[in-house]
């Protein structure tokens, strides 16, 4: 309690931490040897500074809603998970994070995602996993509220911000709603999704700037409708 209310405002990420993404995505140079030899600098422009975004972030996170969970765990590790993947690189070339509600980010749960590299910073929030049960729980959940969804996602602010939600998508209905006789062409659009999600994309310049938490904190609010209603579908 006495961290967060002594703790000075994020200041923005320095410039170098561009710098090794940009250098950390060449071929050449991604690989143990090199990032053994510069490990300092992720350190100092990356892992640092995103712990201190994170501290700025959680209690005013904690004001949205007190179950939103954010702390360093919230922070995704650089190293690639290479086991099943044809690329072999083992660094990402990108720096992220997720909050989730009632746990530790997952990627199983619907959640509020940011990341940057060297060129884009995005933000995205909602079930971007195609886990079985929780698809079959959320489409259940949308046939049954669909009316709180078309609202939720008409939403002024959302619309203008995030326009539609996204996600890979089958050919055909479900099994278990082809029986129903559904007309709503709408309905059954959102039915076949295999995934829900909304994005919004910003120039890297913006992680820079002290305001990035005041950016992150926005679109989360914007979204947090949106996300409230994914993550109470798959419970």
């Amino acid at each position: 309690m006495l961290a967060e209310l002594i703790s000075e405002p994020f200041p923005g990420f320095d410039r170098n931490a561009i710098i090794f993404l940009k250098a950390l995505s060449s071929t050449k140079n991604n690989n143990k040897e090199w990032f053994d030899k510069h490990r300092n600098r992720y350190e100092k422009y990356l892992k640092q500074p995103m712990r201190k975004l994170i501290d700025s972030l959680a209690p005013e996170l904690k004001k949205i809603d007190k179950n939103i969970v954010a702390n360093y765990k919230s922070i995704f590790r650089i190293n690639r998970d290479i086991r099943f993947s044809k690329n072999k690189t083992p660094y990402k070339d990108q720096y992220s994070a997720a909050f989730a509600f009632n746990k530790v980010k997952s990627a199983e749960v619907p959640q509020f995602y940011f990341h940057f590299n060297k060129s884009e910073f995005l933000f995205a929030a909602g079930q971007y996993s195609s886990d079985p049960d929780k698809l079959k729980k959320i489409r259940a959940y949308i046939y049954k509220n669909f009316n709180p969804f078309k609202k939720i996602i008409n939403e002024r602010n959302f619309y203008s911000e995030f326009n539609e939600v996204c996600g890979d998508s089958l050919t055909n209905l479900p099994k278990v709603f082809q029986a129903e006789r559904i007309t709503d062409c709408e309905l059954a659009g959102f039915l076949k999704m295999k995934q829900y999600y909304v994005f919004k994309e910003y120039p890297v310049e913006v992680i820079f700037e002290p305001d990035i938490t005041g950016l992150i904190l926005s679109n989360i609010r914007i979204t947090y409708d949106f996300n409230k209603f994914l993550y109470e579908a798959a419970l």
